[in-house]
């Protein structure tokens, strides 16, 4: 979906290795990894076939097969893999002028059952930010109800009733002003102080975001151009919370007035030609990736938002942050030992990334640590985002030459 790699079946494997030697009952090389898996009591010694966890081939070639300070084994073990999917903000931003009644209420009526429970089920760490004018509106309004909301909706309460998970931005908009509002509501307070630096106090720097824009189109500019200025400023946020014009951070999907494609409940592809009124809202869709649907049939909103929170799920990329993995009962970890090899495909030959002090230092095939959270370096985070089968095994114990900044 748009410039997020495909999520497939990435699990972050975290193999752990530790230092140990001595005691024939307790050792494991290499060649025993591969056939009879593990040697300490808690873990696995075969995939069982459900949690989809890889086991741990063994330690890497260029794994010294000695700790230089200790002279004892470094003997590879593997724990139960953890999966980090990155946050994903959701920002359905809602034209509430009078055309919009019959879209208005087939969101209210789907967006709890088709959108907001598949992410749920996913296990994403998502949110939903809806922006639009709360009841009583000054045209229509929308209310997103319970579970996603606080309400049922039935006589909502004078202000949303925000969760965890549901914001809720109270400001009209139709369609003529509809891409400059997104701008400026980014840093607007709301009138019920739930968001008094705008609906940029809701929006997660580190999360990918997913604009779900409806509306009829009808009076916005028809000039394709004028969604590459939105574009353009867009990524000029202050902070980037956007991404940069060479990695957004944003996809942008329409629903507005166009003909149905073939078979009418298929998106509009980035690739296919504008359609219909509103060409410079769908502009920002084919700039950012995203896709387009026809406004014209609510009575598909149910399958449209399914589809998008599948393509949500799958799309969703591993985070490149994590923390130390637990070791086994009764080891301690010397973070300065660690290491990581990542297994292209999930199966190698590995590829080690070395330590390295700080964000500063920063290499191709590096990472560093900070209160206790493993951070892959840009580079290394984008070879692994990029491979839908990656593993990263996670060693230590061993003196790697790395050392400590001060």
């Amino acid at each position: 979906m748009g410039n997020m790699p495909n999520r497939g079946t990435f699990g972050l494997v975290v193999g752990l290795s530790i230092a140990c030697g001595g005691d024939e009952d307790t050792r494991q090389d290499a060649s025993d990894g591969v056939g009879s898996g593990l040697t300490q009591a808690g873990t696995s010694s075969a995939d069982d076939g459900e949690s989809g966890t890889k086991l741990d081939l063994g330690p890497a070639a260029d794994m010294p097969g000695v700790d230089e300070t200790s002279g004892e084994e470094c003997v590879a073990q593997t724990l139960e893999g953890q999966q980090s999917y990155q946050p994903i903000d959701v920002i359905l931003v809602v034209d509430t002028s009078n055309s919009m009644a019959a879209a208005i209420a087939a969101v209210e009526a789907s967006i709890n059952a088709d959108f907001a429970a598949i992410l749920g089920g996913s296990g994403l760490d998502y949110r939903v930010i809806v922006a639009g004018d709360y009841p009583p509106g000054e045209q229509l309004d929308i209310c997103i109800s319970m579970p996603l909301s606080g309400t049922d909706c039935v006589a909502p309460p004078a202000v949303p009733a925000i969760t965890d998970v549901y914001k809720h931005y109270d400001r009209a908009t139709g369609s003529g002003a509809f891409l400059d509002n997104i701008l400026v509501w980014y840093a607007m307070p709301d009138p019920h102080a739930l968001a008094p630096g705008g609906y940029a106090d809701w929006v997660r720097p580190e999360a990918q975001k997913l604009f779900l824009a409806m509306t009829d189109g009808t009076s916005a500019s028809g000039d394709a151009s004028a969604g590459q200025v939105f574009d353009d400023a867009l990524l000029a946020l202050p902070g980037g919370p956007f991404g940069t014009p060479g990695d957004r951070r944003y996809v942008f999907h329409s629903i507005i007035s166009m003909s149905p494609n073939n078979p009418q409940q298929d998106p509009w592809l980035p690739a296919d030609p504008i359609q219909g009124e509103g060409g410079s809202i769908q502009q920002v869709s084919v700039i950012s990736g995203g896709w387009r649907f026809p406004l014209s049939l609510p009575d598909d909103f149910d399958v449209v938002f399914q589809q998008i929170a599948q393509g949500v799920v799958e799309s969703t990329p591993v985070a490149c942050s994590f923390a130390i993995p637990e070791p086994p009962e009764g080891e301690t970890i010397d973070p300065n030992t660690i290491e990581i090899d990542y297994l292209p495909g999930g199966v190698g030959p590995a590829e080690s990334f070395h330590q390295v002090t700080g964000p500063a230092e920063c290499a191709a095939d590096a990472f560093y640590i900070s209160a206790d959270t493993i951070f892959l370096c840009p580079e290394a985070c984008t070879l692994v985002q990029a491979d839908v089968e990656a593993r990263l095994d996670v060693r230590f114990g061993c003196d790697v030459g790395f050392e400590p900044a001060g």
